[in-house]
């Protein structure tokens, strides 16, 4: 008998119930779907009819703007640059998990168990090189975490998956990617933030409860028919048939046709009633707040505009998003074994990819601010190709650095007047010569005339 004899788990369905939900005292478990742990499953208190569409909502939110996401492995240089890394087992799984799902399918699946649940459960598969190079999702329901009393080292049972196959030993942790939310009773169950809006989503179901039933089977009486005569019970009974035959369900809004003296009184509304749907408004702002998430991410528009859509993801990612975000890339980092300069990152400008004007705007102001190259601008507004010289950073001429006192040039002093070239002076004695003759010929001639 082996360590591992006490995991076996032949037989299981047969003799464990399906609930994974532990009770750290008793050391019992929750089933699965009952009444009693309907809180954590985000199940209908009332009626059992499966999660609430308000659960739903703020689970799709996180669920389909992470899948919209596109996630690869990055790294930093040396000079401090971040650069993608495109041929390890990380950049692999994140493109293609696996055979039969997309990265958008896994990821899907993979957010919606961590809120629905509180845990993931991902199984890696290895190559002859110890490499993971496929990822598989587990069931939420059917995986379970146990401790080595003698070790303490971690293992998993996993359920059935179709791909997989069944499994009658635990499968050690360092196979196994888990992600949690926040442990209260053990350190490696997550509880789902379902547990928080408990009362507000049983007041949500009792009231959508309530309103099927009124529509569908008139609960509450909208009026009374009353008349002088003396009707027996089978009178009455034959009398609200008819009634309720022209006026419920497929037949609702047709004419009853009235004699022998009955009269139609509508009853008045109380002002519990005209306020239900403030309360139901109410349940759905607090669901939508232990989530995290808008109330415009799940149909409440009552507070916002369309305007404000840059402000409203910037919140989001803020808060709600970018924790999950940040939560999910380090699981992926440790169960890869990233070193520290490596990690695993979503591209969360995704979000903005509709508002083209503010695209166009921020990459305008990173150019002109030497942030970005126009040839990167280019590569981040869909994959435009790069130009000519485009791989040039720019800054505005007036910018100078801190600390930058302007030089006084001094005046230039005059230049002085160079003396007449030697060769020059002998070009012009010739004819200062010639003058002379002139005016001595000029002058002798005078003397002839005057005698």
């Amino acid at each position: 008998m082996g360590i591992f004899d006490k995991f076996l788990r032949k037989g299981k369905a047969d003799t464990v119930d399906k609930g994974i939900y532990h009770l750290p005292i008793t050391g019992g478990v929750l089933n699965d779907g009952g009444v009693l742990n309907w809180w954590q499953t985000g199940r209908n208190v009332e009626a059992h009819q499966g999660p609430t569409a308000i659960v739903h909502a703020c689970v799709d939110a996180y669920a389909q703007t992470m899948a919209s996401m596109y996630g690869d492995h990055y790294r930093y240089a040396e000079d401090g640059s971040k650069e993608r890394v495109k041929s390890s087992s990380l950049s692999r799984c994140l493109h293609q998990p696996n055979e039969y799902q997309t990265r958008s399918d896994f990821v899907l699946n993979l957010v919606k168990s961590v809120l629905m649940s509180g845990n993931a459960y991902v199984l890696g598969q290895r190559n002859n090189r110890g490499e993971i190079n496929s990822l598989h999702l587990l069931p939420s329901n059917g995986t379970e975490p146990y401790l080595e009393p003698e070790t303490k080292e971690v293992f998993y049972g996993i359920g059935n998956n179709p791909f997989i196959g069944d499994v009658d030993v635990m499968i050690p942790a360092r196979d196994i990617m888990h992600i949690r939310l926040h442990t209260p009773a053990h350190p490696l169950i997550g509880v789902s933030p379902i547990v928080n809006a408990a009362s507000s989503i049983a007041a949500n179901s009792a009231i959508t409860n309530h309103q099927a039933a009124f529509f569908n089977n008139m609960s509450r009486p909208s009026g009374t028919l009353t008349t002088d005569m003396k009707l027996s019970g089978e009178q009455m009974r034959q009398l609200r048939n008819a009634w309720q035959d022209q006026s419920q369900q497929m037949n609702s809004g047709g004419i009853p046709i009235l004699g022998s003296g009955i009269k139609w009184e509508p009853m008045s509304i109380s002002s519990q009633d005209s306020q239900l749907i403030q309360a139901f408004q109410m349940t759905v702002e607090d669901v939508a707040r232990a989530f995290r998430v808008p109330l415009p991410l799940v149909g409440d528009y009552r507070h916002s505009t369309y305007n404000n859509v840059e402000q409203l993801v910037s919140s989001w990612l803020a808060t709600g998003l970018g924790f999950l975000l940040e939560h999910i890339e380090v699981c992926i980092d440790k169960f890869f074994g990233l070193p520290r300069e490596q990690f695993c990152e979503f591209d969360v400008e995704t979000l903005l990819r509709t508002d083209f004007s503010t695209r166009v705007d921020g990459y305008t102001k990173a150019i002109q601010q030497g942030l970005m190259t126009p040839n990167e601008a280019r590569a981040k507004m869909g994959g435009l190709p790069s130009v000519d010289k485009g791989d040039v950073v720019y800054a505005q001429a007036q910018m100078r650095p801190l600390g930058f006192e302007e030089q006084v040039i001094p005046n230039p002093e005059p230049i002085a007047e160079e003396s007449e070239p030697e060769a020059l002076e002998e070009i012009e004695s010739p004819v200062e010569n010639v003058d002379e003759e002139r005016n001595t010929s000029v002058y002798y001639l005078k003397g002839l005339l005057n005698g």
